[in-house]
């Protein structure tokens, strides 16, 4: 039975680096050749956790979470998102993994923040308060437990005066560092994935520091700001610890290329029709058997990887929508393989390979924004009474940045073009905050 390993991250509208840790972690285990399919779905980008199962092919399936603790995203979001309170899930054989903050290992890098920390800075225990940041969330009381749990370890260690857990969107929440210890030096250690935009800007800013700066005064306080616990390499046995105890059988295999390992639902429809026209248009780029181009001109400078296409395509500027209408030109990629076009464009355009394939053989299934909203676990329900020609103003105003055409939606056209299955969090997001 061929295998897929999906995994499953945050995303962001904001920083790249929250994907990004993601991504990096999904190209080292591609050249592992773990599994056939190696992808990733996300709440904030693409592919969507809802869509992502339709990527893959195989019939043996691991899902790994790629967040710090289980919560409100693991037990709640995920779940009903990706319908899988029924397993096995259409007759595949589905298995979800731990989170990377349940593996012990996560405890020695909290370990090895605290004490770099007190080593660089040549600081004593009794002159320093030690500060666990979790992210925390109301809409789940568990979600804190983890970062509890790392602050209760390192009491237990005894490097410093003090310790204690604050969160970013629960009680106790960050500022109250200042009242709840009183050591003169404070080592802060965010208890986040990547160095996204919470770690890297909304705790830092709640703690005071100025913008960019890892160490201030605030306060009359000494304030030491480490990097997150995905920084600085580690991840690799972690997901590979995870993988092995969910019970996957996952064994490495020859790997031809660096394009090995692509998601494969909608290859054999896509490569088809590039033999059949020779020359085929994928949004912005253009495929031919021998290369994937966003540009004009035999002189564009070479992509030879996933995530130097990754880079091109999502970074500069930040594009948390790969499939808006701005996309940056002037790349090529040279194939070895026409079978390679698939990769290229898999990479460029995640998970729309897919839909496309599933609506050219009448087989998508659009599902509507009332049927995301129903499903959704409360974050969108002020969408719910929007009337159809609500919807279709808000459709016009943020789809037709879009390559998409918005097959979901009650008004407009529902072929032709590439195919948008769903509101996506984009929409969704935009949509809510206009209602506000």
């Amino acid at each position: 039975m061929s295998t897929a390993l999906i995994l499953l991250g945050h995303g962001s509208h904001i920083s790249p680096n929250t994907a990004a840790v993601v991504w990096e972690a999904l190209d080292t285990l591609r050249a592992l050749g773990l599994a056939d399919e190696v992808t990733a779905g996300f709440w904030k980008e693409q592919p969507a956790f809802s869509r992502v199962l339709e990527t893959v092919t195989a019939g043996d399936i691991t899902l790994l979470p790629m967040f710090t603790a289980q919560g409100y995203f693991t037990r709640q979001v995920i779940p009903s998102e990706m319908g899988l309170s029924h397993l096995p899930h259409d007759g595949r054989v589905l298995r979800v993994t731990k989170t990377l903050g349940e593996h012990p290992r996560v405890s020695e890098i909290i370990q090895a923040r605290a004490r770099d920390a007190l080593t660089t800075h040549a600081l004593s225990r009794e002159d320093v308060a030690l500060v666990v940041v979790g992210h925390g969330t109301k809409n789940n009381p568990t979600s804190r437990a983890a970062t509890e749990s790392q602050a209760d370890m390192l009491r237990g260690l005894h490097l410093a005066r003090e310790v204690v857990a604050v969160y970013l969107d629960d009680d106790p929440d960050i500022p109250t560092v200042y009242a709840s210890t009183t050591a003169p030096v404070i080592i802060v250690i965010p208890y986040f994935l990547a160095a996204g935009s919470h770690a890297m800007g909304d705790v830092p800013t709640a703690l005071g520091l100025e913008s960019g700066k890892i160490e201030g005064m605030i306060h009359g306080r000494r304030v030491i700001y480490t990097p997150p616990i995905g920084a600085n390499g580690g991840l690799t046995d972690i997901l590979l610890g995870l993988i092995a105890d969910s019970g996957a059988a996952l064994s490495p295999r020859p790997v031809r290329s660096v394009w090995d390992g692509v998601p494969l639902a909608g290859r054999d429809v896509l490569l088809t029709e590039l033999a059949r026209s020779g020359v085929l248009t994928f949004g912005a780029v253009t495929v031919t058997a021998d290369e994937v181009r966003c540009g004009d001109g035999n002189t564009l400078p070479i992509l030879t990887t996933p995530s130097q296409v990754r880079d091109a395509v999502r970074l500069t500027p930040f594009r948390p929508l790969v499939t808006a209408r701005d996309m940056p030109n002037g790349w090529r990629v040279i194939l070895d393989t026409p079978a390679d076009a698939h990769a290229v464009i898999e990479t460029v355009y995640p998970g729309a390979v897919a839909d496309w394939a599933a609506a050219r053989g009448g087989r998508l299934q659009p599902v509507t924004l009332q049927e995301v909203v129903a499903r959704q676990q409360g974050m969108f329900r002020a969408l719910a009474d929007l009337s159809a020609g609500a919807e279709a103003a808000w459709v016009n105003q943020i789809c037709d940045g879009c390559i998409l055409t918005p097959y979901w939606a009650r008004a407009g056209a529902h072929d032709g073009g590439l195919p948008c299955a769903e509101p996506c969090n984009v929409f969704l997001s935009a949509a809510k905050e206009g209602l506000s």
